[in-house]
């Protein structure tokens, strides 16, 4: 299991690891550029009553069949609603 870690936070490690080394100053630029074109690893979260497997009253998970749907349920299948 990987850990999370603020983008920010590594890019400013980075700079200061470089600091008066012109050859690491320049690396380290690099690495920034990169660090912060990355892509979040945080998956978004879909909660139950906003998938589109969910019933009209958003009760139901169709998919699923499971009864009732909780306030705060999501699950790893969820698929967002395009008509809200």
């Amino acid at each position: 299991m990987s850990d999370l870690i603020s983008r920010q936070q590594a890019i400013d490690a980075v700079k200061k690891l470089s600091l008066g080394e012109p050859n690491a100053t320049r690396l380290a630029m690099r690495i920034g550029y990169y660090l912060e074109r990355l892509t979040s690893v945080q998956p978004e979260i879909i909660r139950c009553r906003n998938c589109k497997f969910a019933s009209g009253d958003s009760r139901i998970c169709m998919k699923f069949g499971h009864s009732p749907i909780g306030e705060l349920d999501f699950c790893a299948w969820a698929e967002r609603r395009t008509d809200e």
